[in-house]
């Protein structure tokens, strides 16, 4: 039950080499893992290419994706042109081991279509009985109600008060028409010589205060002249000048070059995964150039990745000392000794030394 499960979970990817010795092989594999190497025992065999170690990588499936691992201690493996211990790999990387490149493409996964969502339709408003009002009937001759006795011919009706509530339907009332404004022609603002000429004193009053002399006891830079500010232009272009003086003998110092040399050389190494010479490098830089934001960061990354590559390289020899590989387990746990030899007071240290001794031990026993 066991396999038949990770048969059915493992998923197809094919690779194919587009460069090296072995350029032109495709290989399609169901099974979610497969090892590359010179040797015959790998998925993969490049044997036509020397810088190819006898076990050199495996790709690895890991849930959903699939990772390419470095388990050679002596060559390097580049995904995409960069240095890698382990990596994720995805559609189109390529994986760079000696003089091969191998593009790798996983098998890709349909997925189920998503049906749209469509958007509910706004309600109808229902007409309010509000908005329909009856319209009383207007210019109708108001008929006698019943019992009342008719008016004589040529009798007067009297008239009923406003809004007093026997009304008839047919009344309407007529609202009072406002009263005529009178002619504005006295006003000043709306004749235009007088405006123009008000306009005229406000700007010579404004022009009379700002051309007066300050009095005692107000502020004397509340309007700075043109001679003040051609000061501070002056002295700013001065201070301008020093700081770009002060920068080209930074630039020109043999310090600042020094400093530039060992940027270069520890990102170089930093690329190539020596992790522990980048950053000797970048501290170098740091003592010389102690506001280099750069190189403070890259000697934090190299301190990352350095202790990041020694783990692996323990874990790597725990699991090949399961499987009882001594080969490969003195291999990790040498590995891990040669990084930390100037640390024999760190734990990880002493477990690798200790590890290494069994291993060395149980291999010479093999050969005997």
């Amino acid at each position: 039950m066991g396999a038949a499960s990770k048969v059915k979970d493992a998923l197809k990817f094919d690779i194919e080499v587009v460069k090296g010795p072995h350029t032109g092989l495709r290989l399609s594999f169901a099974n979610g893992t497969a090892t590359m190497g010179r040797g015959p025992e790998n998925d993969i065999v490049l044997a036509n290419d020397p810088r190819i170690s006898r076990q050199h990588a495996e790709i690895r499936q890991r849930g959903n994706e699939f990772l390419i691992v470095n388990l050679s201690q002596k060559n390097f493996v580049m995904l995409n042109g960069e240095s890698i211990q382990s990596e994720i790999l995805h559609k189109g990387s390529v994986i760079q081991i000696g003089d091969s490149e191998i593009r790798f493409t996983p098998e890709v996964v349909a997925s189920e279509p998503v049906m749209p969502v469509m958007p509910a339709a706004p309600p109808v408003p229902s007409p309010s009985a509000s908005v329909l009002k009856p319209m009383a009937p207007t210019g109708l001759p108001q008929m006698p109600a019943a019992g009342m006795p008719s008016m004589p011919p040529g009798a007067v009706r009297p008239q009923m008060p406003m809004g007093h509530p026997q009304q008839g339907v047919g009344y309407q009332q007529q609202a009072p028409r406002p009263a005529p404004r009178p002619p504005s022609g006295g006003s000043l603002l709306s004749n235009p010589k007088a405006r123009f000429y008000g306009i005229i004193v406000i700007l010579a009053l404004v022009g009379w205060y700002l051309m007066t002399p300050a009095k005692k006891g107000k502020d004397q830079n509340a309007f700075r002249t043109s001679a003040i500010s051609m000061q501070d232009v002056a002295e700013a272009e001065k201070r301008t000048q020093e700081l770009m003086n002060i920068k080209k003998e930074k630039y020109d110092s043999v310090q600042y070059k020094r400093a530039q040399e060992n940027f270069i050389r520890g990102f170089r190494d930093f690329q190539q995964g020596q992790y522990a010479r980048a950053r000797e490098a970048f501290q170098v830089v740091l003592n010389l150039d102690p506001e280099n934001e750069l190189a403070k960061r890259y000697y934090h990354l190299s301190k990352i990745k350095f202790d990041e590559l020694v783990k692996f390289n323990l874990i790597q020899g725990s699991r090949y000392r399961e499987k009882k590989n001594w080969r490969m387990c003195q291999s990790n746990y040498s590995n891990v000794i040669t990084m930390l030899q100037n640390r024999r007071d760190d734990p990880s240290y002493k477990e690798a030394k200790q590890f290494y001794e069994e291993c060395t031990l149980n291999l010479e026993g093999g050969r005997l």
